[in-house]
């Protein structure tokens, strides 16, 4: 068996999507010295770096994350491999339907955008999951989405309006060489969260 990690680090370089995000910052309130052990406060937006968008996060009144069944944390997912993707340049329909093997199954989107996440052109020139693509992903029953990049506003409410999640900036994914995975993706259980920095894994056995 063979686990890769898909969730970048949190650190204080974590870029943020808007400005009003909140820059994430690692800050100790204990010391070794002082106190006999270390504590750190952490401030990380609930959209930052590796993380997963509930419904309520575009669509008031609609569930948030810790409403979601744990079951679906821990699904069979298929690796829809886009790479080497030129920017901006987005996934269509066709390819999504080309290359979806199975109904049913979580899917992976991987472009190779995650060896970017941190640069200054990461946000704004990231290949996206095209409106057309995303109402195909829902047609054909997929019950949750990862990718290596964010998500276009219009994709998030077509498929969190379905009720489907979004796994969001994954990392690591030229490690995902196999076409089905078992995908571990545990959002941290906030409390009315619009979404939640996550560990995400995925299981080769």
């Amino acid at each position: 068996m063979k686990i890769i990690d898909l969730t970048h680090p949190i650190s204080n370089a974590m870029p943020v999507y808007f400005p009003w995000h909140p820059e994430t910052r690692l800050e100790h309130t204990a010391n070794y010295k002082d106190h006999q052990c270390v504590v750190t406060r952490v401030t990380v937006g609930t959209h930052s770096g590796t993380h997963i968008d509930a419904p309520s996060h575009v669509l008031e009144g609609k569930p948030t994350i810790d409403q979601y069944a744990p079951q679906l944390w821990y699904s069979k997912a298929q690796v829809l491999d886009f790479t080497p993707r030129e920017p901006k340049k987005a996934i269509t329909a066709d390819e999504i339907r080309r290359k979806l093997k199975k109904k049913g199954l979580g899917v992976i989107l991987k472009t190779g955008w995650d060896v970017r996440f941190g640069k200054p052109d990461y946000y704004a020139t990231y290949p996206p999951l095209s409106k057309e693509a995303a109402e195909a992903l829902v047609q054909l029953n997929v019950p949750v989405i990862a990718a290596d990049t964010p998500y276009p506003l219009d994709v998030h409410y077509i498929c969190l309006g379905r009720g489907i999640p979004l796994i969001t900036n994954i990392n690591n994914t030229a490690r995902l060489t196999e076409d089905i995975v078992t995908l571990i993706a545990a959002p941290l259980l906030i409390e009315g969260g619009d979404g939640a920095p996550a560990r995400v894994l995925a299981v080769i056995e």
